[in-house]
């Protein structure tokens, strides 16, 4: 849920379609069980998981487990209870600043409209936000999205009351009338818009002016270094997962449908508000770059840390050779390599 300049570009990107082979089983060394933390985000994840093309090619038990927002995902891997897990680049930004042992090894989607700050329709514009109560998961995408939208207006935290609230507990507060507006997620955010709800501003809109967000995959470090074929494995499904939404939609989101619990016509609303990519398209300088060449995603991981510093959520952010170690692109590398 910046000032990030991982180019206006990203909601732009032309896609090409990525021809992939199904993905093949691992034979090297494999862990006991995969525990992965997923959101009810309408990506390639979901797919990969309803179809069980993870469990198919990767050889062990897996255990999906579902998290809110990105915070919890970080809390998560940090007490070692999580091996892979999909964060906001915030939380992902986040989480290297502090340390966190683990890497971002993909790029799960690029936000655009499915991310939006829906708001009473008595506000008809940013300045109406001062002296209004808005919510959003602290911590997450839309957080960073909102705070930047505030302080790109020049309003201060004093004009506004800020209130963190999980996607759960949004609509009901909407409903009892406790919050002006709030910047979420699909499906709550549909939710809302049922509800009476205006569209103020977007993620897509936000990226516009040089503000980008984007939903990533990170994975703890004890995986990475013992398993490096299982991450492997498991981005090629992700990748697969993509080129099957470019290549058989209605397939793709028959599957996104069932996992979500909503009808096709709606997940194909919700997942149109992402920009998917396939490995070998992650590896471009305007994300991941190469493995020695990093590219713009490390400095915005970085400039989205400087910013969080700045509006006091997060102590210190360190250098930008920290993010850029930390973006490891070889595992996408590999997968991407493996297609061909």
């Amino acid at each position: 849920m910046r000032m990030i300049r991982l180019s206006v570009l990203l909601l732009s990107v032309s896609i090409v379609a990525c021809s992939q082979p199904p993905a093949t089983g691992i034979a090297s060394a494999r862990p006991a069980r995969l525990r992965i933390g997923f959101q009810a985000i309408p990506n390639a994840e979901l797919i990969a998981k309803q179809l069980g093309w993870q469990e198919q090619t990767l050889g062990v038990p897996i255990e999906w487990r579902q998290f809110e927002n990105g915070r919890d995902v970080n809390t998560a891997i940090a007490a070692g209870s999580l091996d892979l897990g999909l964060v906001g680049s915030s939380g992902g930004a986040t989480g290297l600043a502090q340390g966190l042992p683990y890497s971002v090894i993909a790029i799960h989607d690029v936000i655009g409209e499915s991310e939006a700050l829906a708001v009473r329709p008595a506000i008809h514009g940013v300045a109406d936000l001062r002296g209004k109560k808005l919510a959003a998961p602290f911590g997450a995408t839309t957080h960073y999205s909102l705070l930047q939208l505030l302080e790109a207006n020049r309003i201060e935290a004093k004009d506004v009351t800020l209130i963190d609230l999980a996607p759960s507990d949004i609509l009901a507060a909407w409903i009892r009338g406790d919050i002006d507006g709030a910047y979420v997620w699909q499906p709550t955010l549909q939710r809302l818009y049922d509800a009476g709800a205006t569209r103020l501003t977007s993620s897509a809109d936000m990226a516009q002016r040089g503000v980008a967000t984007f939903d990533i995959a990170v994975a703890s470090r004890e995986l990475t270094t013992k398993y490096p074929d299982v991450v492997v494995a498991y981005l090629r499904n992700l990748s697969r997962a993509v080129t099957l939404y470019r290549d058989d939609q209605p397939k793709a989101l028959d599957a996104l449908a069932k996992e979500l619990g909503v009808s096709v016509a709606q997940a194909r609303m919700q997942a149109t508000g992402l920009i998917w990519l396939t490995a070998e398209e992650q590896l471009a300088p305007a994300y991941f770059g190469q493995p020695g060449q990093p590219g713009a995603l490390a400095d915005a991981l970085k400039k989205t840390a400087d910013f969080l510093v700045a509006q006091h959520v997060i102590r210190a952010a360190p250098e930008l050779a920290t993010f850029q170690r930390g973006a490891d692109a070889t595992f996408l590398q590999r997968a991407g390599n493996a297609s061909r």
